[in-house]
């Protein structure tokens, strides 16, 4: 606990040390001020299980503690009330464990940081018991606590996801509220084959493209399910897919071949979500031809152009493609996708 504040209170004399404007007590004991209780229990016990950071200002985290799962913003601006989630008051203890454990850089000048925090220490303040944590909660961004009862491991990365989608509801740049919407429902489905760390990161992403390859790799982490599901059969095998096409991928080198396995997954799409896909990237004449294949290679070449720096595929150009009726059809693509080929059997 001692070395928990002492982190905290040197992380700012560093940053105003960095800034040529030195915190004259720097070094000095101190501390912020917390309750006896829970709120010193959770700085003492509370265990950090995982973590994102998406900049120096904005951070989301997992804690446990008790028979409680914790989850701590950093710089998220996010709506008053989260369905899923119990807001609690921030203390000073919780205070100190996020700026502690995630380390976020203050948003506050030199100036104010220092008329902070040279107010008083233990040496030279007779009775000194510490900063108030709202004092110091001040220099830093936004943090709030939400908590729910104790939730499995693998349940983590799908709360942040829903955390962030709820911050891009206020400021998003290109995402419409329909968009929002339908990538809500994607935290319905398991975590083994939804990359959810990836996703939280494309929402905050600028550049549309970025939520289009996230969703891609949704599809992606499918793509060695037909295969070893076949082979479980055949053998009698008594393991969960994923394990096995990991055991396949680490001993053998084995992986499926892209565009074809994505061809075989989009024999499980609902036609009028091949046919939105199509149509966002400006395909004109649906009713004609076999619209798996035609999806198919789309998707593929797309998703090529955006990986790939090469001569052939810089005629792509993202301005011609609505991004997003193409990413919420695509959102809907992997839900039906998922469910044929996973749920169902």
């Amino acid at each position: 606990m001692i070395d928990a504040h002492r982190r905290v209170f040197s992380s700012m004399d560093i940053f105003c040390a960095e800034r040529n404007d030195p915190v004259k007590n720097a070094g000095a004991d101190r501390w912020t001020a917390t309750s006896k209780g829970l709120d010193k229990e959770r700085l003492l016990f509370a265990k950090l299980q995982s973590s994102l950071s998406f900049a120096d200002t904005l951070k989301i985290a997992r804690f446990d503690h008790d028979e409680k799962s914790l989850f701590f913003t950093v710089g998220l601006e996010l709506p008053d009330e989260i369905d899923f989630l119990q807001e609690e008051d921030l203390s000073g203890g919780a205070l100190t464990l996020i700026l502690s454990e995630l380390s976020p850089r203050p948003v506050k000048s030199t100036s104010e940081i220092r008329n902070i925090v040279e107010a008083e220490d233990k040496n030279s303040t007779t009775g000194y018991k510490g900063h108030s944590y709202a004092s110091i909660a001040s220099l830093f961004p936004e943090i709030r606590c939400f908590s729910t009862k104790k939730l499995a491991e693998d349940e983590t990365n799908r709360v942040f996801f829903l955390l962030c989608l709820s911050a891009t509801a206020r400021g998003m740049l290109w995402m419409n509220s329909r968009l929002r919407e339908t990538l809500t429902l994607i935290a319905e489905l398991s975590p083994v084959a939804i990359p959810y760390r990836t996703l939280c990161r494309s929402v905050f992403d600028t550049d549309p493209s970025a939520l289009f390859m996230a969703l891609y790799r949704c599809l992606e982490a499918l793509y060695a399910y037909s295969h070893t599901t076949s082979l479980i059969n055949r053998l009698g095998i008594d393991e969960p897919w994923s394990n096995v096409a990991q055991i396949l991928e680490e001993t053998l080198s084995w992986r499926p071949r892209e565009e074809q396995s994505l061809g075989t997954l989009l024999r499980h799409a609902v036609p009028n979500d091949l046919r939105a896909i199509l149509s966002a990237m400006g395909e004109g004449d649906l009713e004609d031809g076999d619209i798996v294949n035609r999806a198919t290679k789309r998707i593929y070449n797309l998703r090529n152009s955006l990986v790939h720096y090469r001569p052939f595929h810089q005629s792509f150009h993202p301005e011609s493609v609505d991004w997003n009726v193409l990413c919420e059809a695509t959102a809907l693509l992997v839900l039906h996708v998922y469910h044929s080929t996973i749920t169902s059997k």
